[in-house]
């Protein structure tokens, strides 16, 4: 369930990134002075902090765990610090801050670039999993994961990823991810859009559309736009109603857009989206909310059927997705897709009766010992049993 049913909108802040003070004065270094940001914002109303740890001369901590671990010890003394740290190729820092968690707090949220993690990866869409491109048996390639290991640790940690999405092709991933089970329902979705970073997604509204459309109805996800390295702060603002508009959270703050806002702080960005939001006669996510309603559920012993459908015998006739909608959804030319592939109690009835209605027996039902385990990609079914 959104929390836009309940009247909420989910508001993150980007407090410092890789913002210098030449830009905006105001961008924390530090970790007395990003803790500080940490709790102003929390104070004047954001959901979620997103920060990078930072030395006092401004250089990046990307593998000091200290350094976060100060920051949300020191915020914690005087607020719910619902905040997480930022990281470039190891998440080494992360696993440590869940092992050993800060005084008063710990980590929920936990950063995932697919760009950093997901390369030359094929999706074989009659086997419904990832592949790898491959030039012969000595390409190592061949020895390279076909998803990313940290997705088992985050589920282990109990740790929900707050999943950045550059482009559309990161899109496509974390969708056809979310279809075999290996991205846990409910998604964090962040869309960056940037004038500036040509990797990132166009900052037109257009293209935030686009997007949107491009993740099924089907999938569970709280998803919020990021203007990033934008140099137009009337961009930004069109961005972060377009978005308000259309259901989704949205993301501010001077560490995201400090040539657009070269002057503001952050608790004066904070307060400026939670104008917006209350014109639209909403509120923003507490972080109660957030912790009720993405807290990464418990692997589920119960949850031992897995549900495939085979697109090569798929005719799109809508049998499926027309009855049990909680499983099954069309995809833009109206073949069926998953978008709940672990399955048990009420939905697992529900599936196979949504599978027994299809015409070409295009879905199978695949039984497994321990599906929360992973080896290659997934582990082997135990038993496929076509209904």
């Amino acid at each position: 369930m959104s929390f836009r049913d309940d009247g909420k909108v989910y508001l993150e802040v980007g407090i410092n990134e890789a913002a210098s003070k030449e830009e905006n004065p105001n961008v924390p270094y530090g970790a007395e002075e990003t803790a500080r940001d940490v709790v102003e914002c929390i104070r004047h109303g954001a959901s979620v902090v997103h920060y990078h740890a930072r030395y006092n001369d401004g250089r990046q901590a990307w593998t000091d765990d200290e350094v976060s671990r100060t920051i949300l010890a020191t915020a914690a003394s005087e607020v719910d610090p619902l905040a997480y740290p930022s990281y470039s190729e190891s998440l080494e820092h992360i696993w440590a801050l869940s092992d050993r968690p800060p005084t008063g707090t710990g980590l929920l949220l936990a950063p995932f670039d697919p760009a950093q993690h997901v390369k030359r990866v094929l999706w074989l869409e009659d086997e419904n999993r990832f592949g790898v491109i491959g030039c012969g048996p000595d390409d190592p390639n061949n020895s390279r994961p076909t998803y990313p290991p940290e997705l088992d640790r985050f589920v282990e940690l109990g740790l929900v990823p707050s999943i950045a999405v550059f482009n559309a092709a990161d899109l496509r991933w974390v969708m056809l991810a979310a279809r075999m089970g290996i991205l846990r329902q409910p998604l964090n979705i962040k869309l960056f859009f940037s004038d500036r970073w040509v990797g990132c997604n166009d900052p037109d509204p257009d293209v935030l559309d686009f997007l949107i459309s491009r993740i099924p109805k089907g999938i569970d996800h709280e998803t919020v736009a990021v203007p990033y390295a934008m140099s137009s702060a009337e961009q930004c603002q069109q961005l972060w109603k377009h978005a308000l508009d259309r259901g989704l959270g949205i993301r501010v703050g001077i560490g995201d857009c400090p040539l657009a806002f070269p002057t503001m702080t952050n608790a004066e960005m904070v307060d400026h989206a939670v104008g917006l939001i209350t014109k639209r006669g909403l509120t923003p996510v507490t972080q109660d909310d957030l912790r009720a309603n993405i807290a990464a559920a418990a692997v589920d012993e119960a949850e031992v059927v897995r549900v495939v459908v085979d697109r090569n015998r798929c005719l799109g006739c809508g049998v499926c997705y027309f009855h049990v909608p909680e499983v099954y959804q069309p995809d833009v030319e109206g073949f069926c897709i998953v978008v709940k592939p672990y399955v048990h109690g009420h939905l697992l009835e529900k599936a196979i009766d949504g599978a027994a209605g299809c015409p070409e027996r295009a879905i199978r039902l695949e039984f497994w010992d321990n599906p929360s385990a992973s080896e290659g990609d997934r582990p082997a079914s135990r038993g496929i049993t076509h209904v």
